[in-house]
């Protein structure tokens, strides 16, 4: 583990970040303004839109391959995506010359899962129209990497839109109820995440699903056919023991290939640090999305 992350994990136990979003999930805030135009670098090109009313970019360096990312960040359901996100992205279409596309999603608890399903739908349809030559693969982080292991079961679903190529989600959010008996254990090592105040938070964003619909926990719903999945998550959070039923489910699957990556002593978000995990996660990811040797 290098020194950054120890230094983030000492960071996190220090200022008492689970308290912190315990507080930001009780009363979101709103009008951050991360993603708008203006807050981009100028090394890329940034087109803005807004699908029924709710904002997003598509961001692009200079010399762009026929490659485009659906990103998808976390925040709990109920967050708006913070800087570290739109640097991300700003990496992957600078550094890795592909497109991202950040669609800033109606929040709980003003909306719900189904309001964030339905408009999902409506951006990845006007993607795929609008760049009709681009391979698309979706990247999520925590809730956002749950929103796209649904959203992946549910294209699959309706049958009239192109699956992603390959999907990568870090520290996914499978089971809104986070029901897991293990969960008890590991909040001893997860200094992040504040388990009770996450339970109220995704009662709120399921609104009138059960707790077990694949729109809100996907690890209950049908894994068949969702094509190449790389999952990560480190061994103190939280939200790994869900990650390792799944990756239990992976070899009795059809047409699904999941890979599932433990980050040793990573502490949950830890993409969201710039340190060398980050770095080696993010090659992983592109490894997979890109190249046809994927080496793992």
């Amino acid at each position: 583990m290098s020194m950054k992350t120890e230094m983030a994990r000492f960071s996190a136990r220090l200022k008492k970040a689970d308290k912190k979003m315990a507080l930001e999930l009780d009363q979101p805030p709103r009008g951050t303004g991360t993603l708008t135009q203006e807050r981009f670098t100028k090394k890329v090109r940034v087109k803005a839109w807004n699908v029924d009313g709710f904002p997003g970019v598509t961001i692009n360096g200079s010399y762009s391959k026929a490659a485009h990312i659906l990103m998808l960040p976390g925040g709990a359901y109920s967050l708006e995506p913070s800087k570290r996100y739109r640097e991300i992205a700003e990496y992957f279409a600078i550094e890795k010359q592909v497109k991202v596309t950040m669609p800033s999603c109606p929040l709980a608890p003003e909306y719900t899962a189904l309001d964030v399903h339905r408009y999902l739908v409506r951006v990845y349809s006007w993607l795929t129209a609008e760049y009709p030559e681009d391979d698309f693969f979706v990247f999520g982080d925590f809730s956002g990497g749950g929103l796209a292991l649904s959203f992946l079961q549910e294209l699959r679903d309706m049958g009239n839109l192109p699956m992603p190529v390959r999907t990568a989600v870090v520290s996914p959010w499978l089971d809104i109820a986070l029901n897991n008996p293990k969960i008890k254990i590991m909040k001893k090592t997860d200094p992040i995440l504040p388990v009770e105040e996450l339970k109220e938070a995704g009662a709120r964003y399921r609104g009138p699903l059960e707790p077990d619909h694949p729109f809100v926990s996907p690890l209950y719903g049908n894994w068949d056919h969702l094509g190449q999945i790389l999952i990560f998550s480190g061994t103190d959070e939280i939200l790994t023991p869900d990650c390792e039923l799944l990756a239990e489910k992976a070899g009795k699957l059809k047409g699904t290939e999941i890979i599932y990556k433990k980050g040793a002593k990573m502490i949950h978000d830890w993409i969201l640090i710039p340190c060398k995990e980050t770095d080696a996660t993010f090659e992983l990811i592109f490894t997979f999305f890109l190249e046809e040797a994927l080496g793992f």
